[in-house]
Order: structure tokens, then C-alpha cells, then sequence
């Protein structure tokens, strides 16, 4: 057999494969063989009917769609194994159906040309001697008045209201429905005791301002504008008049700021005591988030010079895992796997792909980055040692196994791997790179004094925080730091089941599924020879069906957050940030 490739756009690899006669009219016996056996003729026992029947019943076309089918699957096989080559997606023909079954004699040579895309390699220009400008992050006191300050309005006492009408800050329930510009009405935004906070950017645009100044029992009609991204595309940028009727008003009462309130809802005995640990969360947060500034800006310098062609397979694999991700924060608030599953499936196809579209931009310049790494990590021939290695994956295990967590040792250790090389990585970049510092308006600063126990930062013990410090409302985090593209390097449970669907497939069969009546065909991917060194966090999608690829997990916990989460191990098996 005769394999010839070509390079094509889009990180594609196009495939010219001539079969020689010989192995033509193998494979024609083999498959007229085996449709012998397989078919049940009336009048003779399954398997024995003569040859000549089988193909008079079944009909010469679909005999030869038949051949055709598992000669162009036997030699796609065959071709990928010859060629090493790293398919991401199933082959496509180039030729129609129709071409293929004229030209098929099971007495000659077959030919037939398709592609496949692989798996890209990133160009990487200078990523040596960089000079970056880099934003320090500072902790600022006042983030910690408005911290605790959302604290107390978590647990405020709701007093009615009878002798003024509602104001900003207010809580209202209310009785709305809604009509579009042509005045009909809107069924799915009509709603009853609805509670809703009186703050400018609750709801759609105007509509709580419109709500502002209404007495009790008053009904009112508010115009309103939905944003141009609303969920719901066919309405979004739409102007609608809701009827709103008013039915009660509450102000909020906020609790003393006290050493009582901070231990009901700390393990802190006085206002100070906890005003002292949130200034050391808030310095520990900025100091991480100036690391990722310098991480972010390394990163973004490099890519400036590197050239890379995504095919759309893996844009559309990573474009769904963000999404998933998204979807992911969602059941950690609370909400079940199969509310989750019911609201997608409930979704509109251009809704979803509004979704999809939403996060793609995100979702290329992370495989950008990914892929400039890998390829700067080969050319420097960066590597784990393996007792380093064995030393992280047991304490990783031992990490889980604490909390009842079983997990598979290869997995594991495959994800492991992926984290101590990103960082070995990254370690390398910075020490290749002149840094300067500036402060959040630009003039220059000094450098943060970045601790040599990194991963290490801002763990206190378990005997300082406790597991339930902020009782039954997790406090918001605190928003003190812009948040910036970084590199997950977390070893999370969901980060180990990512490696294993990053792994290229095993050996499967290809499946061309040619029909005489059909036009081109596909096949799916097979066995993989090659492996990346820094596998891009993807699942395998069958591009032969029209739905979106299944849903993946990431782990992607903000650097600042105002109480670390005292329920997730991180790789050092101590408790989480």
C-alpha cells in the first residue's frame, strides 16, 4: 500500500492512499465472506447459501458499498500506523461516494485521498531574554470594611415597611408580567411573590429603578431594555413594558459590628482578631495574583511571536469545557447534575450556540497557550525527575484517600506529571525573563518578595481556620485583585479525569459507514502512536453527529477568595486554600 501525505490548512493532514490489487481483492473475499456467513436466505441454513444467491438478494451496489467500506477502513488503519500521525478527528473523504463505488474493481488497484487533523505544533518565537511590565497587586484596607460589611448584610433582619414608599437598598416582593413593543405578552417572564433587592444592577436595565419610588399596593408599568447578551437571544436587546404590582416592602437591619457577631459567624473571639486574618488573606492574595501577572504577562510576550493553525475540533472540545466549567460552578452552588441537564436541554440551538460562541476567544488562547508551552518545554527538554515524580503522586493519593476519595494510580500519576512540568516550565521562563514592577496606576515599584515555598502561601493549620468558620452563608470572596488568565496546574480530582480523556484513544476500528445512496464519508479516529508532551485538556468527540461534544469538569478556583475552603486537599495533601 502506497501512503502519501500532504500538509493542509487548519492543522490538517491530507492522506493519498493507493491499494495494490492484490490486497483489493483480499479484502473483496474477505467482505463477500463474511456477508455469506452473516445472512439468512429462506431455503438454506444461515452461512450456506451460494454465492451467487447472496448476491442476488442482497444486490450487487450494496455488495460493492460493502467492499468499499472495509477496504477504505482496513487502509485508513493501516495508513495511520505507517504514518505515526496524531488524528484529533475522524478522516474525511475527498471524494464523493458515488466516484469511489464507479471506480471500485476488485480485480485492480484502488485509490482514494481524504484528511485528517492532528494534533498542531506551535511555533514558538522569541520566548528568551523577554523584558515584561507587570502590575503588583496590593491589599487595600478598605476591601476588608466591604467584606465584612457583606457579611452583616448577609444575615440583616428584614423589618416591613408600611409609611414610605420602597427606595434603593429596599427588599420587595412584587407581581410582574411583561409585553414585547407589539404588546404581546410574554408568558415565560410572567412571575408571582417575586423577592427582589432594590439594587441598580439586579434584573434587566430600568427595571428596578422603576420600582423605586412605588408605594404598597401600588401597580405601575416600567419599560425596560434586556442587554444585548441576554440568555434568551430573542430577546436580547428587545424593550419590553412589565406591569408590576407591589406587595410588600422590607429594610434591612444590619447587626452590630461586635465581638458577638464575629463569633456567630467565625471561630474568631473579637472584631480585631478577625480584621488581622483577613489582612493576611488579603496581602497572601495579592502576592499570588502579582504571580500570575508575571505568569500571564511571560505568557502573552510569547505568544506575540507564535504561530500556531487550531483546528476546529480541539476549539470546539475547548470551547465546551469552559462551558462545562461555567456549568460546573453552578453545582457547587448547589444546583443538581439533573437541574443542570434539564436547563440545557431546554435551551434553544442558537442559545447554546450563543453560549458556545461566548466562550470560544477564551477557549483559543488558552490552547495557544498550552501549546506554546509544549513546545518550549521540548526544545529546552524540560523533564520530572521520577522519584520527584512518585513522591508528588503519593502524596496526591494519600491527599484523597484521607477524604474517602479513591483514585486511579495511572490517571494520577499522568496528571501529576502535566502539573510539575507546567511549573518546571514556567520556574524556567521567569528566570529567563527581566521584570518591572509597576503599581496599579503604572509608576514603578518594587518587586514582590515571592516566598521560594510558593505552593505552599497562605495555608493556615487547621487548628487556626477552622473547617465551618463562617457557618451555614460562605461569605462572598473578596473582590480585591482583576482576575487574569493563568495556567491550571491544580491537581484536582476533575483535573485527573481530564488528563485521561486528553490521552489519545486506543486502537479501535474505523467506522466510513459508506452508503451507494450516500455522499462523502468519514472515519473515525484510530491508533495513536505519539502523545504530546503537555496534553491540552480535551475530550474525544465524534465529529460524525451534529450534537454538541459531551460536557467535561474544571477545577478553576479564583486566587482571592476571603476564607479558604477547608474540605478540598490540595497536592500537598494539606487542606485548601
Amino acid at each position: 500500500m502506497q501512503v502519501t501525505q500532504e500538509k493542509r490548512p487548519g492543522s490538517r493532514v491530507g492522506l493519498k492512499i493507493v491499494v495494490e490489487a492484490d490486497q483489493v481483492k483480499r479484502s473483496y473475499e474477505k467482505t463477500l465472506r463474511q456477508l455469506v456467513q452473516n445472512i439468512q436466505i429462506q431455503g438454506f441454513r444461515k452461512g450456506k447459501a451460494p454465492r451467487n444467491i447472496v448476491m442476488h438478494q442482497v444486490g450487487r451496489e450494496r455488495v460493492m458499498a460493502s467492499a468499499v467500506d472495509d477496504l477504505i477502513n482496513d487502509a485508513i488503519k493501516q495508513a495511520f500506523k505507517e504514518t505515526k500521525l496524531n488524528p484529533l478527528s475522524q478522516f474525511e473523504l475527498d471524494d464523493e461516494v458515488a466516484e469511489l463505488l464507479a471506480q471500485f474493481n476488485p480485480e485492480r488497484e484502488f485509490s482514494f485521498s481524504g484528511y485528517v487533523e492532528v494534533y498542531p505544533e506551535a511555533r514558538v518565537g522569541q520566548y528568551k531574554g523577554l523584558t515584561v511590565t507587570v502590575t503588583r497587586a496590593e491589599a487595600k484596607p478598605e476591601q476588608i470594611d466591604a467584606a465584612i460589611d457583606r457579611w452583616r448584610d448577609q444575615r440583616a433582619t428584614l423589618l416591613p415597611v408600611e409609611d414610605r414608599p420602597a427606595q434603593w437598598g429596599d427588599v420587595v416582593m412584587i407581581d410582574f408580567k411583561a409585553r414585547d413593543a407589539e404588546g404581546n405578552p410574554l408568558e415565560e417572564i410572567a412571575t408571582q411573590d417575586f423577592q427582589l433587592e432594590l439594587k441598580e444592577d439586579n434584573f434587566i436595565p430600568g427595571f428596578v429603578a422603576g420600582i423605586v419610588g412605588m408605594k404598597l399596593d401600588e401597580t405601575k408599568e416600567i419599560e425596560a431594555t434586556f442587554p444585548p447578551d441576554y440568555f434568551k437571544e430573542e430577546l436580547a436587546g428587545k424593550t419590553a413594558t412589565f406591569t408590576v404590582s407591589l406587595n410588600e416592602i422590607k429594610t434591612k437591619e444590619l447587626p452590630e459590628l461586635d465581638d458577638a457577631f464575629v463569633q456567630e459567624i467565625s471561630s474568631f473571639q473579637t472584631v480585631a482578631e478577625l480584621r488581622e486574618h483577613l489582612q493576611k488573606r488579603l496581602e497572601e492574595d495579592a502576592l499570588t495574583q502579582s504571580e500570575n501577572n508575571l505568569e500571564t504577562a511571560i505568557l502573552n510576550a510569547i505568544l506575540e511571536t507564535t504561530e500556531v493553525e487550531l483546528p476546529e475540533t480541539l476549539v470546539q472540545q475547548e470551547t465546551t469545557q469552559l462551558l462545562a466549567q461555567s456549568l460546573n460552578t453552578l453545582q457547587q452552588q448547589g444546583m443538581q447534575v439533573g437541574d443542570i441537564r434539564k436547563f440545557l436541554s431546554q435551551l434553544p440551538p442558537e442559545t447554546l450556540n450563543s453560549l458556545m460562541d461566548r466562550y470560544r476567544p477564551e477557549a483559543i488562547d488558552r490552547l495557544r497557550r498550552t501549546l506554546a508551552l509544549g513546545a518550549i518545554i521540548r526544545q529546552e527538554q524540560i523533564a520530572v525527575g521520577s522519584t520527584e515524580l512518585a513522591v508528588e503522586v503519593q502524596e496526591v493519593m494519600s491527599a484523597y484517600a484521607e477524604q474517602g476519595t479513591r483514585l486511579d494510580p495511572e490517571r494520577v500519576r499522568r496528571a501529576v506529571h502535566e502539573e510539575l512540568l507546567t511549573q518546571k516550565a514556567i520556574a524556567w521562563l521567569k528566570s529567563q525573563t527581566t521584570v518591572n514592577w509597576v503599581d496599579s496606576e503604572g509608576n514603578p515599584t518594587e518587586a514582590p518578595l515571592f516566598s521560594v515555598a510558593d505552593e505552599d502561601r497562605g495555608e493556615p493549620e487547621a487548628s487556626q481556620v477552622p473547617e465551618a468558620e463562617f457557618g451555614a452563608d460562605e461569605p462572598e470572596r473578596l473582590e480585591t485583585i482583576e482576575e487574569t488568565t493563568e495556567v491550571n496546574t491544580e491537581v484536582t480530582e476533575e483535573n485527573v479525569a481530564k488528563v485521561e480523556e486528553a490521552a489519545p484513544p486506543e486502537a479501535t476500528a474505523v467506522d466510513v459507514d459508506i452508503d451507494a445512496d450516500e455522499g462523502k464519508g468519514s472515519a473515525s479516529g484510530v491508533e495513536d502512536s505519539s502523545e504530546p508532551e503537555v496534553p491540552v485538556e480535551v475530550e474525544s468527540v465524534d465529529l460524525a453527529s451534529d450534537p454538541a461534544p459531551p460536557l467535561a469538569h474544571e477545577s478553576a478556583t479564583p486566587a482571592s477568595e476571603a476564607i479558604p475552603d477547608e474540605t478540598k486537599p490540595n497536592k500537598k495533601g494539606k487542606k485548601g486554600k
